[in-house]
């Protein structure tokens, strides 16, 4: 279980997410809502990514303060994040694979999403299409616990948008999993909050 108690984040005097409180349980809860809502801050947060102002994140029993933020380090390495935009390092797929450890995990999931011919590239000098299936597919090897998702779809063609959402469901039973979207989601939610103004409410 993953939580967020009572979060606060400004960005130059603008508040972005006001006092949200969710929990994130096993299996995939989506967090939808327009634009500018506040769900990446949330999402970077809920990450360790993003230090809040004000609040606490809760990491499977552990407890992270927004002025005791060092604890986030010893705990950063149990979620797995896919950012909204497909930036990566400019090193070589098989390198940034390597960063998980499991390279059996690795291969599976490299393999999976088609990215076996791709092994000595460049990562950045892909398409955008296939630097989003390496991000997935790194996430998926490195997530032990969590797997947050910042608009995962995009870039994503029909092929690659049904791999996702077959691997959400097969992961869906031993995996916390974040899914922000503006649009529906690719898989159905067991449970489902909505953003706005940078507070947010659970939605049946």
């Amino acid at each position: 279980m993953l939580q967020g108690l009572d979060l606060w984040k400004s960005f130059n005097g603008v508040t972005a997410v006001r006092g949200v409180y969710i929990t994130l349980y096993t299996g995939i809860n989506c967090i939808k809502g327009p634009n500018g809502a506040g769900k990446s801050t949330l999402l970077r947060m809920l990450s360790l990514l993003e230090r809040p102002d004000r609040g606490t994140i809760v990491v499977f029993g552990k407890r992270v303060d927004a002025d005791r933020w060092a604890e986030a380090d010893r705990l950063r390495g149990r979620i797995a994040y896919v950012p909204q935009t497909s930036e990566l390092f400019a090193v070589s797929v098989k390198s940034l694979l390597s960063m998980c450890g499991d390279r059996a995990k690795a291969g599976k999931w490299a393999a999976y999403f088609g990215l076996t011919r791709f092994m000595d590239r460049n990562a950045m000098a892909l398409s955008p299409g296939i630097r989003r299936r390496l991000q997935l597919a790194l996430a998926l090897a490195c997530a032990k616990e969590a797997l947050l998702l910042d608009e995962p779809e995009s870039y994503l063609d029909d092929e690659a948008r049904g791999l996702l959402a077959d691997a959400l469901r097969d992961v869906a039973d031993s995996l916390v999993v974040g899914y922000v979207s503006h649009d529906e989601p690719l898989v159905p939610c067991r449970h489902s909050y909505f953003m706005s103004g940078g507070t947010i409410s659970p939605t049946q």
